[in-house]
């Protein structure tokens, strides 16, 4: 007796190394546009603290992902499995297990081997360091910049995550955990010719943590294989500066037309702005600048976003792009550092797509304080910012603190 066949598409999407599904950007958002019905893992050792990662074997992340493959394909016509990172050497790995054949497989920077550019020349010594009893549990491997990421924008927000604590993605990880990769990396290289499903490969030119050798070890290697190799992204394709290439590239991989999910974002984006929008643009904004937390004002730009910052004030000038804008931030954290301090005097004032808020500030940079009080008006335009000026309160330009 056989059980209901099933029906649609589904996709099993496997995070990386320490991450979440933020390893994955869009691809959620993307293929559930196009109709395919999403299902996200979150791996053993995963979603606490770096220091659950020290038990954990490869095995224990393989048959993680088997349980959720053996829950979720038999309710689906069609199901495709997908990872990135670590989580593609585990779909590798699983779809070898499992002889998958009803879906397709795309395996998003797979570190078959470590070798990227970033890599030190002394990353061999690990392997006898794994030896050494307690060793390895206690070595721990930082995440740096660049966090696998050319975008500066994406970057920025990445890194002001980490400095904050949230937990998106692991700040470090054990050495043990590593070893457990090195250990999934071989399975994957014995295991590769094996796969029975058609396989998308995507690989950055440039990343810095497993170089084309990996995606190239691959094409070679998996029966069935499409490569796609990025040219302007780091290590984490699905946020760095290829993002659409590679939402893109996946789309018509498994079938469908990339420019649906295209049109329905551009339709979402497009919508006017009532003034409930609006106000929460404006609300989001004015708490990200005045809780310091600098990288939620980017996203809330548009990327072409004219800033000018009038007077005197060492920032002073005009910035005519959203990347421009993160610089001028990145330079008042290096000018500043945390001691900046932004507060709202009032209530914004709004009138249909223009908004002008009332500041005060203070600041320390080479040991003097400083403080400043002025306006800043905003245009809004479909679902972003599109203008800023500040201009300064008469007489109250940057001005260093009484002693």
């Amino acid at each position: 007796m056989t059980g209901p066949k099933g029906t649609g598409t589904g996709a099993l999407l496997i995070h990386g190394l320490g991450g979440t599904q933020f390893d994955l950007g869009p691809m959620h958002k993307a293929l559930r546009r196009v109709g395919v019905q999403t299902h996200a893992i979150t791996l053993p050792g995963h979603g606490g603290q770096p220091e659950d990662l020290v038990p954990v074997l490869a095995e224990d992340w393989l048959e993680s992902v088997t349980r959720a493959y053996e829950e979720l394909v038999d309710q689906y016509e069609t199901f495709h499995v997908m990872g990135m990172c670590m989580g593609a050497l585990l779909a590798l790995a699983l779809c070898e297990r499992k002889q998958h054949r009803k879906g397709r497989l795309v395996a998003l920077a797979a570190p078959v081997f470590i070798d990227g550019w970033s890599t030190p020349w002394y990353r061999w010594l690990r392997y006898p360091v794994y030896h050494i009893p307690g060793l390895p549990a206690r070595i721990r491997v930082d995440e740096d910049e660049p966090y696998g990421i050319k975008n500066d924008l994406v970057r920025a927000v990445v890194k002001a995550k980490f400095e904050r604590g949230d937990n998106f993605h692991y700040r470090w990880v054990p050495l043990a955990c590593v070893r457990q990769v090195d250990r999934l990396r071989r399975w994957v290289q014995a295991g590769a010719r094996r796969i029975a499903c058609p396989t998308l490969v995507v690989h950055a030119r440039e990343d810095e943590l497993t170089s084309l050798r990996s995606a190239d070890f691959l094409e070679a290697a998996v029966p069935d294989v499409r490569k796609v190799v990025l040219e302007d992204s780091y290590h984490m394709i699905c946020v760095d500066n290829d993002r659409e290439q590679v939402v893109s590239s996946v789309l018509d991989f498994l079938g469908f037309d990339p420019a649906r999910a295209r049109r329905q974002a551009r339709r979402t984006v497009e919508v006017p702005m009532v003034a409930e929008a609006v106000n929460t643009l404006i609300d989001e904004y004015i708490a990200a600048l005045t809780t310091q937390h600098f990288e939620a004002v980017f996203p809330l730009l548009a990327p072409t976003v004219r800033w000018r910052h009038l007077g005197s004030h060492p920032l002073a000038g005009a910035y005519d792009d959203r990347d421009a804008v993160i610089a001028m931030f990145a330079r008042l954290g290096k000018l500043a550092g945390e001691s900046v301090q932004i507060a709202a005097t009032s209530a914004p004032r709004i009138e249909g797509q223009t908004a002008e808020i009332s500041l005060a500030g203070s600041f320390v940079a080479d040991g003097q304080a400083v403080e400043w009080r002025g306006t800043q008006r905003l245009q809004c335009s479909n679902g972003r910012i599109t203008a800023v000026e500040y201009r300064p309160a008469a007489g109250a330009d940057v001005e260093p603190v009484p002693a």
